[in-house]
C-alpha cells in the first residue's frame, strides 16, 4: 500500500489545489477583478523579456475542472495500469502542469512554453507501450503538433517586430495563431492526429480528449477572440469548423472501434465549439467546453473500464450482453446522454443553447437546420453504442476489473449530473429566444436519433473513404515519405551534382551488393537441404 500511494498523494494534492481554486472564484467572479502577476526574465535592446501569470474567473474555472478531472484520472490510473509505474505517473503530472501554464499565460511566450511542453510529453505518453503501430501514431501527433509550434514561432516573429508579445497590443500574426490553434484542436485538415492519439493509454486518452490537448487550441481562441475579429478571421474559422463536424460525424457513422468512435466524436464537439466561437458567442463556447470536458473524461473512463474487463476487446459488435457494475452503467448513460443532449442532462444545456443561437444568428436558419442534422448523427451514433451494448448477440470474454477504478467513475458521474445546471446558472445569462416551433428542433433530433440509431449501409470504397476521414489520414501518413524524400534532394543539391551523383551510385552499388549476398546465401540453403534429403534416402 505504501508503494502504490504516489497516485494517491498526486490526487490529493490536486483536490487541496482545486479547493483553494473554488474559494477564490466568486471573489474574481462578481468583482469582475483580474490579477496580473509578471516576472521580469531580462532585457535586450529595450526589448523586455518576461513571464505573465493572469488570473481571472476564465482561467480559474478553467484550472479547477482540469485538475478535478485530473485527480480523478489519477486514482483510475493506478486501478487501469495494475501495477505502479513511476514513469507514467510523473509523465502524466508533467503534462498537467504544462496545461496549467498554458492557461494562465497571456503572454505568447508563455503560451509556447505550456503549448511546446504538451507537444512533448503527449509524444511520449503516445508511444508508450513502444510498439511499432504506437510510434506511427507517436510520429502523426508529433509531426502535426510541430507544425503548430512553427506556426506559433511565426507568430512570435511576426508580433517581436513591434517590440511586444501581447496580441491585444498588436493583433498582427493572428494569421498564425489561429492555424496553430487548428492544430492543436485537430480541426480539418490537421485531423489524422486525433484518431491516432489512441494509441496512448486509456486514461491518458480521457485527460487528452477532455480538458488537455485538444482543447488547448479553442481555449486560446477564446482568450484571444477580440483579436481574431479584428482580424476578419471568423468566416475562415466558421468555414473549417463546419467542414470538420461534417467529416467528424460521417467518419462516426461508419467506425466500430469504440476508442475511435469518442475520438470522432470529440472532433465533431470540438467543431461546435469552433462554430459558435466563430459566431461570437464566446461564453457560450467556453461553457460547452467544460461541460464536453466532464462528460468526455467519463465517457473515456467507462470505455476503459470496459475494454479492460473484456481483455482488450474494442469492436463493438462482440460487446453484447455486458456485466458491468451498476455504478460503472449508470456512468456510461449518463455521459451517453451528456453527449446527446438529451433534456435535463449536463450536455443538454449547453448544446440546447448552442443550436438555439446558430438558428437565430446572422448565418440564418440554413447554418441552424445544418448543425441540427449534425446533432442528429452524433445522437444517432450515441444510441448505436447503447444498443450494441445492450444487444444479446455478442460475445465477450469478461473478467471483474479492478474495484478501486468504480470511486472515481462514481464520483466523476455526480459531478456530470449537478455541473449543467451550477455552470449555466454561473456562466450564462436567463436570456429569452424566441424561436417559435424551431425550439422544438433539439428535442426532434433527440427523437430522430433514437429511431434511426445511425444505421447506414455504405460501399466498401465509402467505408474507406469515410474512416480515412475524407483521404487526410493518408495524406498525413504520406507527410513523413515527402519530408524524407524533399531532405534528400536538399543534401544532393548541397553536395552538388557530382557529389550527389557519385553518392546514389555507390548507395546504389551497396544495395544491389546486399541483394546478391542475400541471393547466394538463399541459394546455399536451398543447396545445403538438398543434400541431406538425398542422405537421408540414401540410408
Amino acid at each position: 500500500m505504501k508503494k502504490n500511494s504516489k497516485f494517491y498523494f498526486v490526487s490529493f494534492f490536486m483536490v487541496l489545489v482545486w479547493n483553494l481554486i473554488l474559494f477564490f472564484i466568486p471573489l474574481f467572479f462578481w468583482a469582475d477583478q483580474c490579477v496580473f502577476l509578471e516576472i521580469e526574465l531580462f532585457s535586450l535592446n529595450s526589448v523586455m523579456f518576461s513571464f505573465i501569470f493572469y488570473f481571472d474567473w476564465i482561467s480559474l474555472i478553467f484550472m479547477s475542472i482540469v485538475l478535478i478531472i485530473s485527480s480523478m484520472i489519477m486514482i483510475y490510473s493506478k486501478g487501469y495500469m495494475g501495477k505502479e509505474c513511476h514513469r507514467f505517473l510523473w509523465m502524466t503530472f508533467l503534462f498537467i502542469v504544462f496545461m496549467l501554464i498554458m492557461i494562465l499565460s497571456p503572454s505568447i511566450l508563455g503560451v509556447i512554453l505550456g503549448w511546446d511542453g504538451l507537444g512533448l510529453i503527449s509524444f511520449c505518453l503516445v508511444i508508450y507501450y513502444q510498439s511499432l503501430s504506437s510510434y506511427n501514431s507517436g510520429f502523426i501527433t508529433a509531426a502535426s503538433n510541430r507544425v503548430g509550434d512553427t506556426l506559433i514561432i511565426l507568430s512570435i516573429v511576426w508580433a517581436s517586430s513591434s517590440g511586444g508579445f501581447m496580441f491585444w497590443e498588436n493583433p498582427n500574426g493572428m494569421m498564425f495563431f489561429m492555424l496553430a490553434c487548428f492544430t492543436k484542436s485537430a480541426q480539418f485538415p490537421f485531423s489524422a492526429w486525433l484518431p491516432a492519439a489512441m494509441a496512448a493509454p486509456t486514461p491518458i486518452s480521457s485527460l487528452v480528449h477532455s480538458s488537455t490537448l485538444v482543447t488547448a487550441g479553442v481555449y486560446m481562441m477564446i482568450r484571444f477572440y477580440e483579436c481574431l475579429l479584428e482580424s476578419f478571421l471568423t468566416q475562415l474559422m466558421l468555414i473549417i469548423s463546419l467542414i470538420t463536424i461534417l467529416v467528424a460525424g460521417l467518419s462516426a457513422l461508419q467506425e466500430f472501434d469504440m476508442k475511435r468512435l469518442v475520438a470522432f466524436s470529440t472532433l465533431g464537439q470540438l467543431g461546435f465549439m469552433t462554430m459558435i466561437l466563430s459566431l461570437g458567442y464566446i461564453y457560450v463556447a467556453f461553457f460547452h467546453l467544460l461541460i464536453h470536458a466532464l462528460f468526455k473524461a467519463l465517457l473515456f473512463m467507462c470505455t476503459g473500464s470496459i475494454i479492460h474487463s473484456s481483455g482488450g476487446i474494442q469492436d463493438l459488435r462482440k460487446m453484447g450482453s455486458l456485466m458491468l457494475n451498476p455504478l460503472t452503467s449508470v456512468s456510461l448513460n449518463i455521459s451517453l446522454f451528456s453527449l446527446m443532449g438529451v433534456p435535463f442532462s449536463s450536455g443538454f444545456y449547453s448544446k440546447d443553447s448552442l443550436l438555439e443561437l446558430s438558428l437565430c444568428s446572422y448565418g440564418g436558419t440554413g447554418l441552424g437546420i445544418l448543425m441540427s442534422l449534425m446533432a442528429l448523427i452524433t445522437i444517432a451514433y450515441s444510441v448505436r453504442v447503447i444498443y450494441y451494448f445492450s444487444s444479446l448477440l455478442g460475445w465477450v470474454v469478461w473478467s471483474a476489473g479492478a474495484s478501486n477504478v468504480i470511486v472515481p467513475i462514481s464520483c466523476l458521474g455526480f459531478i456530470n449530473i449537478i455541473s449543467g445546471s451550477i455552470l449555466n446558472w454561473v456562466i450564462l445569462e436567463l436570456n429569452l429566444i424566441c424561436l417559435g416551433y424551431l425550439k422544438y428542433t433539439p428535442l426532434l433530433m433527440v427523437v430522430l436519433g433514437f429511431m434511426w440509431h445511425g444505421k447506414v449501409c455504405l460501399s466498401i470504397k465509402s467505408t474507406w473513404i469515410y474512416s480515412s476521414l475524407l483521404y487526410v489520414n493518408s495524406l498525413t501518413s504520406g507527410l513523413g515519405m515527402m519530408i524524407k524524400l524533399f531532405f534528400v534532394g536538399m543534401k544532393l543539391l548541397d553536395q552538388g551534382w557530382a557529389e550527389g551523383a557519385l553518392t546514389f551510385n555507390k548507395l546504389l552499388t551497396l544495395k544491389s551488393s546486399e541483394m546478391l549476398k542475400s541471393s547466394s546465401e538463399k541459394h546455399l540453403t536451398i543447396f545445403s537441404s538438398g543434400v541431406a534429403l538425398i542422405m537421408m534416402l540414401l540410408i
